[in-house]
């Protein structure tokens, strides 16, 4: 995940005091950071209210342990828990995925809650003087410790879960239209999907995911399934690496009944065949029992912006850096799918009624159908 700009706050921590002129005045006062000392043995609940910190200082005191209320202080950038008495760390410590520094030098902590590994943009972390175990320390010690330590929480926490995890609640779908009773129709459904080609699904975009879930061996079986549990008339899907696509798409959907059109992006022309399986691209698939081709087409963003910038830079230097590509495919519906309504439906012109679509798909544009009856459009949906 792209880190954020970050400034660490200025070690010398200089401040003002408003005079009384100046609060007469109606100035108002701003303090992202706190500073607390004295030998502090427990820390005021009021504390947690203090959402706008973005740093904490709490070194240098003696604090045995730090309520889980403190992930409600959610703006954290800095938080300095050094050379205080802490034996353990709350869990919730995991959520704070806004921290950049986390220093908990010289404590007594013996073990880190794997929640930590959630710290996805945490750039530093303090654990000198700490009776961890060895397994830890040698891997915090490594270079690049902090980022291999935090992978290393992180691809364990699913196992040290011992209750299940709440699951989102199911999508509510919402209801655009109901279809006309008194014409024919042709009812289908759709499916776009974006599969995060393997090559995509790395820990420097997606830290704050385990590396087994982005594992394409594991990704795969769920995305499969979620199509299957869809069970669409029409798919697309984006980001399909060609060898995933010959070699499990395809076959596992032709069993379901479908078939399929795909089209890597450009540069796989002039690759080599072992690097040309790896190029990702666009894919529709379709029933079958309820669709025909008629015609399908690539349609390649560069060529048609060389062939329609009329001299503009900011076109070519936009589109011709980049292989994107789309697919369009034209298919006819079957007799068998047209339903007639409960009203005859008389149709005014002489020739048989015929019901095509043209489903377009690409990467990073919205899908779009477009039906035509008699060859005339009659409806477009986005």
């Amino acid at each position: 995940m792209p880190k954020e700009k970050y400034d660490p706050p200025d070690p010398r921590r200089m401040y003002t005091i408003m005079s009384t002129e100046e609060a007469a005045n109606g100035k108002k006062s701003y303090w992202p950071e706190l500073e607390i000392t004295g030998n502090v043995r427990s820390l005021s609940p009021s504390l947690w209210t203090l959402t706008h910190l973005t740093a904490l200082h709490i070194a240098d005191n003696c604090l045995s342990r730090i309520p889980p209320d403190i992930a409600k202080l959610h703006n954290l950038l800095y938080l300095d828990l050094s050379s205080n008495k802490i034996r353990s760390l709350p869990a919730e410590l995991g959520n704070m995925v806004s921290l950049r520094e986390l220093l908990l030098n010289n404590n007594q902590l013996r073990i880190l809650p794997f929640e930590l590994g959630k710290l996805f943009q945490l750039q530093t972390l303090g654990l000198k003087g700490n009776p961890l175990a060895q397994e830890v320390m040698s891997l915090y010690q490594e270079h690049d410790g902090t980022r291999k330590l935090l992978n290393y929480l992180l691809d364990n926490l699913a196992g040290s879960i011992k209750s299940p995890t709440e699951q989102p609640p199911s999508r509510s779908w919402i209801a655009l239209q109901e279809p006309d009773q008194t014409r024919p129709s042709a009812l289908f459904s759709v499916m776009c999907y974006n599969v995060l080609c393997d090559k995509y699904a790395t820990r420097q975009l997606y830290g704050y995911c385990p590396s087994w879930a982005l594992n394409w061996e594991y990704r795969k079986k769920s995305i499969m399934q979620e199509i299957m549990n869809c069970s669409a008339d029409i798919i697309s899907l984006q980001e399909v690496e060609t060898e995933q696509y010959y070699q499990y798409f395809l076959p596992e959907l032709k069993e379901q009944g479908y078939e399929g059109f795909f089209s890597p992006k450009s540069r796989a022309r002039t690759m080599h065949e072992s690097d040309r399986k790896h190029v990702d691209g666009c894919a529709v698939f379709y029933r079958t029992e309820k669709f025909s081709v008629v015609q399908k087409h690539t349609v390649e963003f560069n060529q048609l912006a060389m062939a329609n910038s009329e001299g503009s830079e900011a076109m070519l230097n936009r589109v011709m850096t980049k292989d994107n590509i789309g697919v369009a495919i034209l298919l006819e519906v079957r007799k068998e799918m047209m339903e007639e309504s409960s009203v005859k439906f008389q149709p005014v012109c002489p020739w048989p009624l015929q019901l095509c679509v043209l489903f377009l798909a690409a990467h990073c544009y919205c899908v779009q159908l477009c039906l035509t009856l008699h060859g005339n459009p009659v409806s477009c949906l986005h």
